[in-house]
């Protein structure tokens, strides 16, 4: 090689050293770099994988394409920068900004980044039992609300600029979705736990683009925290999701959640429960979806227009055997939810916009609050789910819960602990004919006790004789042998919807009685340091105990024909049945129990006091 050659071949390599320099000095910025109009963002696609950034793409695209786009997509970015305002700066190099939005009731805090919702503190709800408590806060930060998902450079990672500050109430952003469509949002909270939300897509450029299908998000829901004093409530619901779909009835996923990671381990052939689960769980049109715990709950409700579908995320908590290296359970134990509104994709024509508003309620689980909002979003309470019977149940539980709500707003000392004893008297007093009735029913059945037992063993060979003979008994002496059990059928639904009302209303949550401190949760006076082996008891509950004792004697004078060693043992068993399943429920339920068996024990004397003085009276 001659001298010349390696003289060229030198100045070659100092000048491919030095060209980012040189390149700077001639154009103001370095090979590859994004123009200043044009943002890079990083498209996710549905599952979850990340393309190749595509700003070295953009580094010579000319001011006027060569021929238009026609649809908005990270290949398209160099043919339609010219449709990208000039007035809307770079995303990354806008700082993320928050603002709070505040009323009487809530407080939301608001992120730049995506016009998302990352707190909301519920300024009316304390989040554990002491007075001084600070109040509930729904965090999340890691997952907002109001996130936009598959829309790059407006999603929830994306930054927005603050067009409109705070004013309090309201806030106003700005952001530039990839390719040149313009995206305003305005968020604006009312005076209660409902948050407005006004987004515009508008088309500044000359040829048509497309917003892709994408999803909004309503923000991750916890299992409420639980008081020092409290433990999980047996039978109770705490976490899930609910969806309307159009023209439907109100569907809740909330048990099909857990199956749902098994059938995604099944699918994905791995060795374990996956700890997060993204599941398209509906393509159906919905008018809106929810996540909820225990008291508290968001919806997401486009107005104008349903959404497309739906979709869940979920995470779950390690089992104590997956934690401590063993095999984990097959029940996943979910512990968090998100849930998403699924959009299909919008063309825009020049000069085109698009405009969506939605309705998007966060707050608690008050029937009062959300019987008021259309599209059966009191669906949310979930009476249904853990109700028998819905068509009667739900229905009774609603009127129910308005009485309760009724006298312990009317009636002194304000205190739900007397709410639900008078409410219980009420009830008992409508029932009273239907009750005497059956008692009276009763008791002449246990006035031919004795006839009936002589004739069973009279025709104990000959069934088909002794049914006739028992009915002629019945028909002597004008009995119904229902009439006992007419009575307790006709008064099942209400005691399953006070069952069912007590069990999940807001209203109870913290609410004091005497020594009670909290009628939603078990009493827990007492904490046994230990747990009673097969009833799983670990602290005294005094209610349940009363509750089994006025039971047990309200049964022993109530008239009952048949054996009396099986009345007797009947006497024993039934009490000592309802206090293993009731120790760990509500104290609520347990007062109301309690009062009912008082009021029949009542009811009960004063039936034999009557009738013993009537018959007095006829002798004399």
């Amino acid at each position: 090689m001659k001298k010349s050659d390696y003289a060229i071949f030198f100045v070659l390599v100092i000048l491919l050293l030095l060209w980012p320099n040189i390149w700077g000095l001639i154009t103001g910025e370095k090979p590859g770099g994004t123009p200043p109009a044009v943002e890079s963002v990083e498209a996710g696609p549905d599952d979850g994988s990340v393309e190749e950034d595509v700003s070295d793409a953009l580094a010579g695209a000319p001011e006027t394409p060569a021929e238009p786009a026609d649809v908005v997509s990270d290949e398209s970015e160099d043919v339609v920068a010219d449709a990208v305002s000039e007035t809307i700066p770079e995303t990354e190099a806008i700082p993320e900004e928050t603002a709070v939005l505040e009323n009487d009731v809530l407080s939301l805090t608001v992120s730049s980044r995506g016009g998302t919702i990352v707190y909301a503190v519920m300024k009316e709800y304390r989040e554990h039992l002491p007075e001084d408590s600070e109040p509930v806060i729904l965090d999340m930060a890691d997952h907002p609300a109001l996130g936009y998902e598959r829309l790059p450079g407006v999603d929830h990672d994306s930054v927005l600029r603050v067009i409109q500050p705070s004013d309090g109430r309201s806030i106003v952003l700005e952001g530039r979705l990839t390719g040149g469509v313009i995206f305003t949002r305005k968020l604006e909270l009312g005076d209660g736990y409902i948050v407005h939300v006004e987004d515009s897509f508008a088309n500044t450029g000359s040829r048509d683009l497309e917003i892709v299908d994408h999803e909004i998000r309503v923000g991750t829901m916890n299992k409420e925290k639980a008081h020092e004093e409290a433990i999980p409530m047996a039978g109770v619901v705490t976490l899930g999701v609910d969806s309307l779909p159009v023209g439907g009835g109100v569907l809740h996923w909330t048990k099909k959640i857990p199956g749902q990671f098994e059938e995604e381990q099944d699918a994905r052939q791995l060795s374990r429960l996956p700890r997060e689960l993204n599941w398209k769980a509906s393509r159906e049109p919905v008018d809106w979806v929810a996540v909820k715990n225990k008291y508290f709950t968001q919806i997401l409700m486009p107005l104008q227009s349903e959404g497309d579908g739906m979709s869940i995320t979920a995470w779950r908590t390690p089992s104590p055997s997956e934690r401590g290296g063993g095999r984990p359970d097959k029940k996943a134990d979910v512990n968090r939810v998100s849930a998403s509104v699924v959009f299909e994709g919008q063309a825009l024509a020049p000069a085109g916009v698009y405009n969506r508003s939605i309705e998007f309620y966060i707050g608690p689980k008050k029937f009062d609050l959300l019987a008021d909002l259309s599209y059966n979003r009191d669906a949310v309470m979930g009476f249904d789910e853990v109700a028998y019977m819905d068509f009667i149940v739900v229905p009774t539980a609603k009127l129910l819960l308005r009485v309760l709500n009724f006298i312990q707003a009317s009636v002194p000392p304000f205190n739900y602990g007397v709410a639900i004893m008078l409410l219980t008297i009420i009830i008992r007093v409508i029932f009273w004919p239907i009750t005497h009735k059956s008692t009276e029913s009763m008791r002449r059945m246990s006035e031919l006790a004795p006839i009936m037992k002589e004739m069973k063993e009279k025709y104990k060979d000959n069934p088909q004789k002794q049914s006739q003979e028992m009915m002629a008994l019945y028909k002597k002496h004008k009995i119904n042998p229902l009439g006992g059990c007419i009575p307790m059928l006709i008064q099942i639904p209400v005691f399953f919807a006070l069952f069912v009302v007590l069990r999940i209303a807001i209203e109870l949550r913290f609410a004091d009685f005497l020594w009670i401190r909290d009628l939603s949760a078990p009493e827990r006076i007492i904490e046994f340091g230990f747990t009673i082996p097969l009833l799983g008891w670990d602290a005294l509950n005094i209610l349940p105990l009363l509750m089994t004792i006025t039971m047990y004697f309200q049964q022993k004078l109530t008239p009952a024909g048949g054996d009396p060693q099986q009345q007797k043992i009947m006497r024993i068993m039934m009490p000592g049945m309802m206090l293993f399943f009731l120790y760990n429920f509500a104290s609520g339920l347990a007062l109301y129990w309690t009062t009912q068996n008082l009021l029949m024990i009542v009811q009960q004397l004063v039936y034999q006091y009557r009738r013993k003085h009537g018959l007095a009276a006829e002798k004399a």
